[in-house]
């Protein structure tokens, strides 16, 4: 009974998530696989390599996706700080309220809230500019930092803040020195999410970008519908991959440097 519940996670595990993998790496590295084939006849990295290392527009959007990803966190965790510490830490009138208006990003359709953001930055002069870009990603983003972070704030309370303002400490010295570094762990979680959502994001990027920011995922999509597979795959690999290896740079820093301020 035991063995039988340990495999069935195991078994869902490998048919939603290793085997659609598995089929995306043999789509790009396979040749003449054709219906009703189940393996390709010819594996071969070649093609591969050449649009990894010599298609220069390949790498300008892999840049071009990382530099708005980067901007995306700065921004989000300066926002969902201070209104994680309200909602983790204080009672208030409309707090309830609060907590309802940060999901709302999630619950209205995408096309109508972009259609309407369009408008904002044209007014703002936003439009086609990178913090315009990254303020859009950044909404998108907000619910799932805030709600980690105010997870994570809950837990520690506000006690040892406290402390710190009665022994002297000023209110960035007691954030940066007590709050930060406590909060490590929500902050892992809100900045792996950001980044995430930031490197998958389609619309957005292209309607508020107006063509300026062309991005991995920009770059991907017509692909698929244009039924170039194998190259569909090949940038859904090379995706994968450059959005793994930050997430792991990104969550090695903060756990070393979180352990650094707490020595």
């Amino acid at each position: 009974m035991k063995k039988s519940s340990r495999l069935f996670p195991f078994l869902l595990f490998v048919i939603l998530v290793l085997m659609p993998l598995l089929v995306i790496v043999m789509l790009s590295v396979g040749r003449n696989w054709n219906y009703p084939q189940l393996l390709p006849r010819q594996i071969s990295l070649s093609y591969f390599i050449e649009l990894l290392f010599d298609n220069k527009e390949l790498l300008d959007s892999l840049v071009t996706s990382i530099v708005l990803a980067l901007g995306t966190i700065g921004l989000t965790v300066i926002i969902a700080y201070p209104t994680a510490i309200a909602l983790g830490y204080y009672d208030f009138r409309g707090k309830k309220l609060l907590n309802i208006l940060v999901y709302l990003p999630l619950i209205i359709p995408s096309t109508a809230l972009l259609t309407n953001m369009d408008f904002v930055m044209i007014k703002f002069g936003l439009n086609g500019s990178y913090f315009g870009v990254i303020s859009v990603h950044a909404l998108f983003c907000l619910p799932y930092a805030i709600k980690l972070l105010v997870d994570n704030l809950s837990l520690i309370n506000d006690r040892y803040e406290i402390v710190s303002r009665n022994m002297g400490a000023s209110a960035i010295q007691t954030f940066f020195h007590i709050t930060l570094p406590l909060s490590r762990s929500g902050l892992q979680g809100a900045v792996m999410m950001t980044y995430i959502v930031s490197m998958t994001q389609y619309l957005s990027t292209l309607l508020i970008g107006e063509g300026n920011y062309i991005t991995l995922s920009v770059r991907m999509f017509p692909f698929t519908q244009d039924g170039k597979y194998q190259i569909a795959a090949i940038y859904g690999v090379i995706f994968m991959l450059f959005t793994l290896i930050p997430l792991y740079l990104i969550d090695f820093y903060i756990s070393h440097s979180g352990r650094r301020v707490i020595r």
